[in-house]
């Protein structure tokens, strides 16, 4: 259980650099907003992180609530800022672990927490709400 622990923590804290090396400072921000669906459960307080298919550099991410919405935003000198660059972006699922045991209960499908076998991707700009759809198996 620790070393679950420790794995997410690590994760989270290898996110920000990562998060940080995209920096896109002279590239506009297009607002991005969506749902996660699931009928699996619960997935408020996870997260929604995308990557542009041609600079992997360039990253988003969004906590998603418990309506299952989320809101993209990147950072910027340090900050986050709402918005991302125009492109084409891949999507994945980061799960939290808050230590109550709830991530372990999912029975979320494991290709969702890999942009490359999630099979999703992002417009930006978008013409609307984005849906990212989780399918049973």
């Amino acid at each position: 259980m620790h070393t679950h622990k420790r794995f997410v923590r690590a994760l989270a804290l290898a996110l920000v650099p990562a998060l940080a090396a995209g920096c896109t400072r002279g590239e506009s921000g297009h607002t991005v907003t969506g749902q996660v669906a699931w009928a699996g459960g619960q997935l408020g307080g996870h997260f929604v992180e995308v990557t542009r298919v041609d600079d992997l550099s360039v990253r988003g991410f969004g906590t998603i609530g418990p309506d299952g919405r989320f809101a993209l935003e990147r950072l910027v000198d340090g900050k986050t800022v709402p918005g991302l660059p125009p492109g084409e972006y891949q999507a994945r699922l980061i799960l939290t672990d808050e230590g109550d045991g709830q991530t372990r209960k999912l029975k979320l499908p494991v290709r969702y927490l890999d942009p490359k076998t999630a099979g999703w991707r992002v417009t930006v700009p978008a013409p609307g709400d984005v849906t990212l759809t989780v399918a049973p198996k």
